[in-house]
């Protein structure tokens, strides 16, 4: 099979694998869509510490061809989509209804759960990300980690689910659980940014606050409907403008979707006093420097790893959304690519030339 391997910091490149079927536990599956997310150009740009060589992506979205010992719930012909988060639903977080943080789940290693790998070039081992590496004609991947989607289901704009538009939406409604009137500001209006913009319009949220570097990302912000009001950080002062817009008093809401140094301490200045900061993403190691006096005003600070989302309950929530026309995943999923352009799409990523790139493998569906 065709998979785009990243044999080095900064190259990636399409090559001819092989790959073992699925072991107890796991499916593989004919992939048909994956989304182009800010994580895999961090792998691919070195700022995650990762093997090589390595098939990146972990947005994969396809059709089950091949079932391990064990599986059950599945079966051959299904089409799934595979969230980063993959339960065991026996481990101490698990059973206490935190499924996103699965003790057992372990990220970067290259390996599948069990420490092994599926995939090989002649003798040589070769790694997948997030047990997925779904930049590839085919995958194996945990059964767990697999949602079962109607068929109907256009997998090209439902593939985000697995991570970044899963990530953004639960960030505002399962994480944050934000309120109905309130105001919310959202730091980075990329695609996770736009996506918990999403999820906050969808809690009913009043006021809706883009905030973003790139004019050209609070522009597409507001043409999908999704901010009220956009703020341009590099030309106005982000509290200022947060206060005037609500009454003086400050955002009950505020993400950082950005995940640059500093953006997280603007997430908790922007906020009135009891307000609620959710960190959703980082770029690299960054730190948070928070001013105890911010604390003491009754202020939370949490953060999201998946939007902390129960994938088996809230993805197929999420595509219901979508398929019931209330959460608009054709505009944010907006441009697409063959697996040979992926150096391209990582370059429109970085650029931010695009909202979510897709590599489909396929035609896509209607």
């Amino acid at each position: 099979m065709k998979a785009a391997v990243s044999r080095e910091v900064g190259r990636i490149a399409v090559e001819d694998l092989a790959i073992a079927g699925p072991g107890p536990g796991e499916i593989g599956i004919r992939v048909e869509a994956t989304g182009v997310c800010h994580t895999d150009l961090s792998a691919l740009e070195g700022k995650l510490p990762i093997p090589r060589p390595i098939v990146l992506g972990h947005e994969g979205a396809g059709v089950v061809t091949a079932l391990g010992p064990g599986v059950e719930g599945l079966a051959l012909g299904d089409k799934v989509v595979c969230s980063i988060i993959a339960p065991c639903r026996a481990c101490f977080q698990c059973t206490r209804g935190d499924p996103a943080m699965c003790e057992r789940i372990a990220f970067y290693t290259g390996r599948m759960q069990d420490g092994t790998t599926r995939l090989r070039r002649g003798e040589e081992e070769v790694y997948s990300l997030s047990y997925q590496g779904s930049f590839a004609e085919e995958a194996v991947v945990p059964a767990a980690c697999a949602v079962r989607v109607p068929r109907e289901a256009p997998l090209e704009k439902l593939c985000g689910l697995a991570c970044g538009v899963s990530t953004g939406l639960g960030a505002a409604m399962v994480r944050a659980e934000v309120e109905a009137g309130s105001t919310v500001v959202v730091i980075g209006a990329g695609g996770v940014g736009l996506s918990t913009l999403m999820g906050a319009r969808l809690r009913e949220a009043e006021r809706l606050i883009a905030v973003d570097v790139v004019p050209a990302k609070l522009a597409r912000a507001q043409a999908l409907g999704l901010a009220t009001d956009v703020i341009d950080a590099t030309r106005e002062d982000v509290a200022l403008v947060v206060r005037e817009l609500s009454g003086g008093r400050g955002a009950d809401y505020a993400f950082d979707a950005a995940g640059v140094p500093g953006t997280a301490e603007q997430a908790i200045e922007v906020l009135r006093p009891g307000g609620k900061a959710v960190v959703i993403g980082r770029v690299g190691d960054v730190r948070l420097d928070i001013p105890t006096t911010q604390v003491l005003r009754h202020k939370w600070v949490t953060g999201t790893f998946g939007g902390s989302i129960d994938p088996h309950r809230h993805i197929p929530e999420f595509v219901d959304l979508y398929l019931r026309g209330r959460l608009d995943l054709d505009g944010l999923m907006d441009t697409s690519y063959a697996l040979d352009d992926l150096e391209r799409a990582f370059a429109d990523l970085r650029e931010g030339r695009v909202t979510r790139g897709v590599i489909c493998f396929a035609s896509p569906t209607s």
